[in-house]
C-alpha cells in the first residue's frame, strides 16, 4: 500500500481541479454528468448525478468501453478502499460475495467534487490500511467469495485483487492528468 501511495494515488489525488476532474480526453468518454446530460443506455446512479454507463459493454462484455474521464475513474475506485476494510475477514460486517466493495451496487458514491472524490479515496485508503494491520494471517487466510460467484478463495486474495484495482485505476488517473497537461502546452510543475 505504501508503494500505490507514493507512486500512483499521491500524483492522482494531489491538487487536483475541477477542470481536470471533468476533462474529455476523446469525444464519446464516460463520465459524470447530470442525468438529463447522461450519454449511455444504463446510467448508474439514483440522484441527479449519474454515471455513464452501457450493460452491454460494462457487465455483459459486448464491446469495449470507451476512454473514461478522471471523474468517472475516481466513482469506479473512489470508495474502494473503504469498503475493502469493511469486509468480513478484516473485522467488518459486509461480505466479499455481496459485491460490497464493488463500484456497481445502487449506493456507491457518485463523485461531482475533486474534493469529495480525494476526500473519500484518502479517508478509505487509511481505513483500509488500519483494517489490514489489525488483521491476523487468520483472518486474511479465511475463505470468501468474490460477487458473481466462484470458487472460495482466501482473503488476502481478495484484498489482493482490490488493492490491483485500485492501483491500476490510480494509474490512469495519472495517465489522464499528463495527457491533460500536454494537450495545451500546460505545465507539468
Amino acid at each position: 500500500m505504501l508503494f500505490i501511495e507514493m507512486f500512483t494515488l499521491n500524483r492522482a489525488w494531489s491538487d487536483l481541479s475541477q477542470d481536470e476532474f471533468f476533462w474529455e480526453p476523446v469525444a464519446g468518454s464516460w463520465s459524470v454528468r447530470r442525468r438529463d446530460e447522461c450519454r449511455t443506455p444504463n446510467p448508474f446512479g439514483t440522484g441527479d448525478w449519474v454515471v455513464d454507463l452501457d450493460d452491454a459493454i460494462a457487465v455483459e462484455g459486448k464491446g469495449f468501453e470507451p476512454l473514461t474521464t478522471i471523474a468517472w475513474l475516481f466513482w469506479h475506485f473512489g470508495s474502494m478502499a473503504g469498503r475493502a476494510a469493511e469486509l468480513d475477514f478484516l473485522g467488518g460486517t459486509k461480505s466479499a460475495e455481496s459485491g460490497w466493495p464493488s463500484p456497481f451496487l445502487g449506493d456507491h458514491p457518485v463523485f461531482t467534487t475533486p474534493s469529495e472524490a480525494v476526500e473519500v479515496t484518502r479517508t478509505g485508503w487509511r481505513a483500509l490500511d488500519q483494517a489490514i494491520r489489525a488483521s491476523t494471517d487468520d483472518d486474511l487466510e479465511q475463505n470468501t467469495r468474490f460477487w458473481g460467484g466462484g470458487p472460495p478463495a482466501p482473503g488476502y486474495q481478495a484484498l489482493a485483487s482490490l488493492l490491483n484495482e485500485i492501483s491500476h485505476h490510480g494509474t490512469q488517473v495519472c495517465t489522464l492528468r499528463d495527457l491533460y497537461r500536454a494537450v495545451d502546452g500546460r505545465s507539468f510543475g
